[in-house]
């Protein structure tokens, strides 16, 4: 069998990454921004666990990117303001012509909101089905409604993307301890159960099952963590846990890579 090389494995890591992306509203080049700031994120990380002072010329011999694009990054970590998608952006819109009383858009003024927003870069078409399909708007005769469920698309958007934040980077950084941590101690437990020889009949009641014995399994821990709790304010020392999930490759997209 022909083994794969590192790109392609890297390509097929980064594919749910690129999908989640993409549904937050990212465009490819504002994605490719976004893992340039991360490249030098990481070099400061690395050179300080190294004991390397992290200046330009450092992260520029590490990640090969100009130090003049290192030095708008520190520019840029400075300043506290979160950045936001352009679907938020939109949802965001949405949300205070509500509150101003609006429940009702003409397709004309739906479609100029979300062409100021996207720029013209992707047919405003296109985002008025995906709000369609998220029941955020209804179309009603000729205009289209805003829901109720709007208020809530904007709240579970923010903490789920919240939790992907927190979850994405400790997940990494699992990863990152066991394969290259020098010492025993430091290592973190990682793994994954899985089959492939369970039909696809079965796989709704295999998947309640885990979730109910994970949701078991997560009450025994938070009592576990709650004995060695010490009583401090909370956040006075760094986090420690564990974090789960579940997966089913019935949902993932198939490709040849």
């Amino acid at each position: 069998m022909q083994r794969e090389t590192p790109q392609i494995s890297l390509q097929k890591a980064l594919v749910p990454v690129s999908k989640m992306v993409i549904q937050f509203g990212l465009h490819c080049h504002e994605f490719k921004q976004n893992i340039q700031l991360a490249y030098i994120q990481a070099a400061i990380e690395l050179l300080n666990e190294s004991g390397i002072k992290p200046t330009n010329q450092a992260i520029a011999v590490k990640t090969g990117i100009d130090r003049r694009a290192i030095a708008e990054f520190n520019k840029i970590t400075k300043t506290p303001e979160k950045s936001m998608n352009k679907m938020d952006l939109v949802l965001e819109a949405l949300q205070r012509l509500k509150n101003q009383g609006t429940t009702d858009l003409p397709a004309s003024k739906l479609n100029q909101l979300i062409d100021n927003i996207y720029g013209g870069h992707i047919r405003a078409k296109a985002v008025v089905t995906e709000l369609l399909s998220k029941e955020v708007i209804s179309k009603i005769n000729n205009k289209f409604h805003i829901n109720q469920a709007l208020y809530q698309q904007l709240s579970t958007q923010k903490d789920l993307a919240d939790e992907v934040d927190v979850t994405t980077k400790r997940l990494f950084d699992t990863f990152y301890q066991k394969m290259y941590s020098q010492n025993q101690a430091e290592h973190l437990n990682l793994a994954s159960v899985y089959s492939g020889r369970i039909p696809d009949s079965k796989h709704d009641k295999i998947n309640q099952i885990i979730e109910e014995k994970m949701l078991a399994f997560q009450k025994e821990m938070q009592l576990l963590i709650e004995e060695h709790e010490t009583n401090v304010k909370a956040g006075s020392f760094a986090n420690v846990g564990f974090a789960q999930f579940q997966f089913d490759s019935r949902k993932q997209i198939k490709n040849n890579l």
